[in-house]
């Protein structure tokens, strides 16, 4: 190469892209990971929140109007009406004995994540006669 002619040989640059490519493709791993976890997240916050909200209107109706109310409203076993907020949700209210006191609440919401894997999560509850 003549003198004062700046610049990279061939086999520099093949180093250097051999260097760069795998550091590339990381940062694109971890940027598809993260997006799918923080997905995820958004998923388990708003079936939480779902979950909250039944909690929160089976506790009013039972200040109100007692737990007969309760189980008349929100019997066993059966899906509230209602949750739309995640593909294929369903929020469903349990409870071993619709005549203990207290009355132990489980709400349990099941949806299907981005991914097509059916995920679920349950908040528990007493509620007491007054």
């Amino acid at each position: 190469m003549p003198k004062g002619i700046k610049g990279f040989t061939f086999i520099e640059l093949l180093i250097c892209i051999a260097i760069i490519i795998p550091v590339l493709l990381g940062v694109i791993g971890v940027d598809i990971y993260m997006t799918r976890a923080g997905d995820t997240s958004r998923q388990v916050i708003n079936a939480l929140q779902d979950a909250n909200t039944v909690i929160e209107r089976i506790r009013n109706t039972a200040s109100n109007q007692g737990l007969t109310a309760v189980t008349a409203a929100y019997p066993s076993g059966q899906a509230v009406a209602g949750f739309a907020t995640l593909t294929n949700e369903q929020v469903v209210v349990t409870y071993p004995s619709a005549t203990a006191d207290p009355l132990t609440i489980t709400v349990t919401v099941t949806w299907q994540n981005s991914e097509g894997r059916n995920m679920n999560r349950s908040l528990a509850t007493q509620v007491t006669r007054r």
